[in-house]
């Protein structure tokens, strides 16, 4: 015979899995495991192909970075390439400044800390410039910003790049 008691512990025990699958659920979003700065990011935690976004400013030609500098609109699209066995990148952008079209190409070095900061360095022509990437969505994404050195055109950059 089902008793009232025999229905109170099949209550209880379904409360208890509910709960219990509630607190595995959210168990994810307090991990201390890769993407939470435990040292798991290297170089191989970017690789292959990346669309890249983004916009900012950048002086115009002839300008210095005084108290009137003039700044122009700027933004790009293009795709950045990630090799990370020899720790370089090849990006082709198309970039629009001050309404007119540019096409480029830079190849340069990046390397990855352990909590997952970036750095890229381009190298040649197109030299010396920086930028500074975070790992964000376990590589999916690269939120990035433009670094550059005191003295280059560039006032201000930044964007996403995401995983192809």
């Amino acid at each position: 015979m089902i008793t009232k008691h025999y229905y109170k512990s099949i209550v209880r025990a379904a409360v208890l899995l509910a709960l219990t699958m509630c607190i595995i659920g959210l168990a994810p979003a307090f991990s201390t495991g890769a993407g939470a700065g435990t040292g798991t990011y290297s170089v191989f935690s970017v690789s292959g192909n990346y669309v890249i976004h983004g916009d900012g400013w950048d002086l115009s030609s002839g300008s210095t970075n005084t108290s009137s500098p003039n700044f122009l609109p700027r933004s790009l699209v293009g795709l950045v390439t990630f090799t990370p066995a020899t720790g370089t990148f090849h990006a082709h952008w198309i970039a629009r400044l001050a309404g007119a079209n540019y096409t480029t190409d830079f190849d340069g070095n990046y390397t990855v800390d352990a909590n997952g900061h970036g750095t890229m360095a381009f190298m040649g022509a197109n030299g010396p410039k920086q930028r500074d990437f975070y790992i964000v969505n376990a590589g999916a994404e690269l939120k990035w910003i433009n670094t550059d050195p005191p003295g280059t055109a560039l006032a201000n950059s930044d964007g996403t790049m995401t995983k192809q």
